[in-house]
């Protein structure tokens, strides 16, 4: 048993052989557009003007685009995509999830060819370790020059709260809305910029610089399409309660602070409430907590069965999106 696991942790690092890059790549090039924003706000301190180049996925005949919302958290005055045959056409910004920092764009009168599903891997599947190849689509001459790459491996799993995967690949401008795949093309999920602490137009940049990069697990991303296609904004959801500075990571999840007029506040919450359950999953500790609570959206719903004076009682909470006021 101890030989096979030498075996497989060897797999894992085995390096890129000579054509899977180039597999890889042209496996999902095709999907790839180059996206150009023109207008918006102007960089004030650290928030950066939503002016310049990115990739974005086409999803279908519909004519949706998925991609990063780096450009998009403010609406520019034109959008310009460039496809990988040299086309070029101009589009709408759908909506935006300000929670995992994705844009849905429309092609105006799109009448592009009919790709089959791009090919993906489920998030149970991705292994810490595995190499991993970034793609982005945003050098001026995509037709001739090809797609931009970055290689690395996938070095965290459910980091940012649980939202994202984290990898050593050079993430940043140049991929963000492209896409991060396996050796075979297969995709793991869409570069993104995201931060533990904010949600403004700068978050993440200081992953980058650290040599962090994050991607959202392609599953997720078509779930917040679905969402998206409605055409109303997600915003991150706030419930209005919170623990001790030191009792996050370590410590169980006792109520230290209640925000007034919050969902917390009306359903009944007090400091020294300790959570037991949410939905009906035990939360031992309060870094459980924080990864349920930290992935909902202003208007989920939630179930939560806290414990006070030796009793246990349950509420319903539903998220405002008071974290962005």
């Amino acid at each position: 048993m101890k030989r096979l696991a030498i075996l497989g942790s060897l797999l894992l690092f085995t390096p890129l052989g000579a054509a899977d890059v180039p597999h890889a790549v042209n496996t999902v090039a095709h999907y790839l557009v180059r996206i150009d924003t023109i207008g918006g706000h102007e960089r004030i301190g650290r928030e950066l003007a939503n002016e310049g180049t990115s990739t974005g996925i086409l999803l279908g005949e519909e004519g949706y685009i998925l991609t990063g919302a780096f450009n998009f958290l403010h609406d520019p005055a034109s959008i310009l995509l460039t496809f990988p045959d040299g086309s070029r056409k101009t589009a709408t910004k759908i909506a935006t999830d300000r929670l995992r920092m994705l844009s849905l764009l429309k092609v105006h009168n799109f009448e592009g060819a009919v790709l089959p599903m791009l090919p993906y891997r489920n998030k149970e599947s991705i292994r810490i370790g595995e190499r991993c190849i970034a793609v982005g689509n945003v050098f001026p001459n995509a037709k001739s020059a090809g797609p931009n790459v970055a290689l690395g491996i996938i070095s965290g799993k459910d980091r940012i709260w649980g939202k994202a995967i984290q990898t050593d690949a050079a993430i940043g401008p140049n991929n963000y809305g492209g896409l991060l795949v396996d050796r075979h093309g297969n995709a793991f999920g869409i570069p993104v910029p995201l931060s533990m602490m904010s949600q403004d137009v700068a978050a993440g940049a200081e992953m980058y610089d650290a040599g962090v990069g994050l991607a959202i697990p392609w599953q997720d991303a078509m779930e917040i399409v679905t969402k998206l296609k409605k055409g109303q904004d997600l915003m991150p959801g706030s419930f209005g309660f919170g623990f001790k500075e030191n009792q996050t990571f370590i410590g169980e999840p006792v109520i230290a602070m209640v925000q007034p007029n919050s969902p917390a506040d009306e359903a009944g919450l007090r400091p020294g409430d300790q959570i037991m359950k949410i939905d009906n999953v035990p939360m031992p500790k309060a870094l459980l907590v924080m990864i349920n609570i930290r992935q909902r959206y202003a208007g989920d719903v939630l179930m939560m069965s806290v414990l006070r004076d030796g009793a246990e009682r349950t509420v319903t909470l539903t998220a405002d999106s008071a974290g962005l006021r």
